[in-house]
C-alpha cells in the first residue's frame, strides 16, 4: 500500500503533462508544490465585522482606568458631541487596545491603526504604512487604507438617558461606548447602536424623523464579550412597532392618536389577514408559533 501511495505521488508531481500545462489548464485538485508553498493574502474586507467588538470592549475597558485623565476633561452636555478631550483619550486608548487583541487575531499582526477624531474613526494599515501613535483629525486622506471604522462615543449623567443621532444618518450596527459621568466617577459601557436605543419599552413614534435615544441601561458591563450582530437599516422600526403593541395590550386608557392608530392598524391587519389566509393555511401558521 506504501508503494502504491509513493508511486501515485510520484506520477502527479512528474507527470510531463501535468508540468506543461498553464496554470489557467491545471484543475484545482492537481498538486502543485510551487503553488502550494504561497501564502494567500489576506482578506480584510471583514476586519472591522470580525474585531469591532472586542476592539470597542477593550477600548472601553483601558478608559476606565483612566479616571484621573478623565476628571481633567472639559465636558459639554449638548446635543452635538463636542467632548474633543474624550475623543482624543478615546483614541489613545483604541490603539492601545488594538495592540492587545493582537495575539486573538495573529492574522492582523502586520496591521496598525491611526485614529482620528471626533469619535473614534479608525483607519488600518500595514505597519510600514501606518503610524500607530498618530491620533488627530478626520481631515487626512490616503490611498493606503486596508479597512476603516468607527466607535460612537457617548456621555451623560443621572441614569444615562440622552439624545441620539437622527435614524436617517444613523448606521445602526456602529459600537458605541458610553461613559456615565456621576460626581466624579466615571462607569463605562458598550454595545451596538441598536442595542442600546430607546428609553422605554412603549416609546412613542416621533412627529419628525426619530431621534431615538442612547440608554446606558440597555448596554452591556465592558468585562462582558459581545459578538457583532448585523442589523438592516430599517431594523429600527422594529421597536417603536414593538412599543406600540406593548401600549395597546396594557388595557391602560389610551393617552395618544398614536395609540388609536395602532388598535385601527391591528384591526384592519387582522380582518385583510382572515380574509386572504385559508383555514389550513391559519392552521399550519398557528402550529409554527408553538
Amino acid at each position: 500500500m506504501n508503494k502504491l501511495i509513493k508511486n501515485t505521488i510520484s506520477n502527479i508531481v512528474l507527470h510531463p503533462l501535468a508540468l506543461h500545462r498553464s496554470r489557467e489548464q491545471r484543475n484545482v485538485l492537481d498538486f502543485d508544490p510551487i503553488q502550494s508553498s504561497v501564502i494567500l493574502p489576506i482578506d480584510y474586507s471583514k476586519l472591522w465585522e470580525k474585531i469591532c467588538m472586542p476592539l470597542t470592549q477593550r477600548t472601553a475597558q483601558i478608559l476606565d482606568t483612566k479616571q484621573k485623565k478623565l476628571q481633567e476633561i472639559v465636558w459639554t452636555d449638548s446635543e452635538a458631541n463636542m467632548d474633543s478631550g474624550f475623543s482624543k483619550l478615546g483614541c489613545m486608548c483604541c490603539v492601545k487596545a488594538f495592540d492587545d487583541i493582537k495575539k486573538e487575531y495573529p492574522e492582523y499582526n502586520n496591521l496598525s491603526l491611526k485614529c482620528r477624531i471626533p469619535d473614534i474613526n479608525i483607519l488600518f494599515y500595514k505597519n510600514s504604512e501606518g503610524s500607530e501613535s498618530d491620533v488627530g483629525s478626520t481631515s487626512e486622506c490616503t490611498s493606503n487604507i486596508i479597512a476603516t471604522g468607527k466607535i460612537e462615543l457617548k456621555s451623560g449623567k443621572g441614569k444615562g438617558l440622552i439624545p441620539g443621532s437622527t435614524i436617517g444618518s444613523l448606521n445602526i450596527n456602529e459600537p458605541v461606548i458610553f461613559c456615565l459621568r456621576n460626581e466624579s466617577n466615571y462607569t463605562f459601557r458598550y454595545n451596538q447602536y441598536y442595542n442600546c436605543i430607546g428609553e422605554s419599552n412603549t416609546d412613542m413614534f416621533q412627529d419628525r424623523t426619530p431621534r431615538p435615544h442612547v440608554n446606558f441601561q440597555k448596554m452591556t458591563d465592558i468585562n462582558t464579550p459581545i459578538k457583532y450582530i448585523h442589523k438592516e437599516k430599517s431594523d429600527w422600526v422594529e421597536h417603536y412597532a414593538n412599543c406600540a403593541f406593548v401600549r395597546i395590550k396594557s388595557n391602560k386608557p389610551y393617552k395618544s392618536w398614536q395609540d388609536y392608530l395602532t388598535e385601527k392598524i391591528k384591526k384592519l391587519s387582522i380582518k385583510e389577514f382572515i380574509k386572504e389566509t385559508s383555514i389550513e393555511e391559519f392552521a399550519k401558521l398557528k402550529s409554527e408559533l408553538y
